[in-house]
């Protein structure tokens, strides 16, 4: 629902900034105005907010890597996002086995992707027993189908139409952390619609997932400063 009110949002803001472009130049300037402006964000976006957004926080490494799924959609542009938790491996997967929607959430903005519920500052043990063919709901209906689990190295995952492959692994660092790098894989439509909706759809998905990764990193480094019981 959250998500519907935003791109209707979004939809309106556009409609309002066109019709105020036209009552002030007319409506053929207003027009031509309007869509230079669009072009304009187009091109900066896909120059230079796109690239940085599709990589945030991972490195030329990791980039690089093949990971556990990219043979699912072998054609599609990935999009590789990392973060460093002082942690183990086997400390950060119980978080990551409960994530989804009527689990554990998603750790990221619960007032959009999660009914406002919170999502979960501890391990939930009910939901632990992760297996192939489990779905992973994005939101009532909606989610991925879990393809594979490398206990405690890697999840992967498919949506229902197999238009999008998503892997989350963990990576043991030299440092003593692990790094936990996300990536998806999405096929969509070429078309200059799909282009158009990807401007709104991709910054969506990268805000709300910077969001989670970082609410893992800060709730398995809380649960480990946790004394022994």
């Amino acid at each position: 629902m959250m998500i519907g009110l935003l791109l209707g949002a979004v939809a309106l803001a556009v409609a309002t900034v066109w019709a105020a472009l036209v009552a002030k130049l007319g409506w053929l300037a207003g027009t031509v105005v309007g869509l230079v402006i669009a072009g304009l964000a187009f091109v900066v976006y896909r120059l230079a907010i796109r690239p940085w957004h599709l990589r945030w926080g991972a490195t030329d490494e990791e980039l690089a890597r093949a990971m556990p799924g990219d043979d699912l959609l072998p054609d599609a542009k990935p999009a590789t996002r990392a973060i460093s938790i002082a942690a183990a491996p086997e400390a950060i997967w119980p978080w990551l086995v409960q994530l989804g929607y009527g689990k554990a959430g998603w750790y990221s903005y619960d007032w959009i992707d999660n009914d406002f519920q919170p999502s979960a500052d501890r391990v939930l043990p009910e939901y632990q027993d992760l297996k192939v063919g489990d779905r992973i709901l994005m939101m009532p209906g909606m989610g991925f189908e879990t393809k594979a689990i490398d206990e405690p190295h890697s999840i992967v995952s498919l949506t229902e139409d197999g238009s999008i492959s998503w892997c989350l692994g963990l990576y043991p660092a030299s440092d003593g952390t692990t790094r936990l790098v996300s990536r998806w894989r999405p096929r969509f439509e070429q078309s200059v619609g799909s282009a158009l909706m990807l401007m709104v759809v991709e910054p969506g998905t990268f805000i709300m997932e910077q969001k989670m990764l970082r609410t893992i990193r800060d709730r398995v480094e809380a649960a480990e400063r946790q004394p022994a019981t």
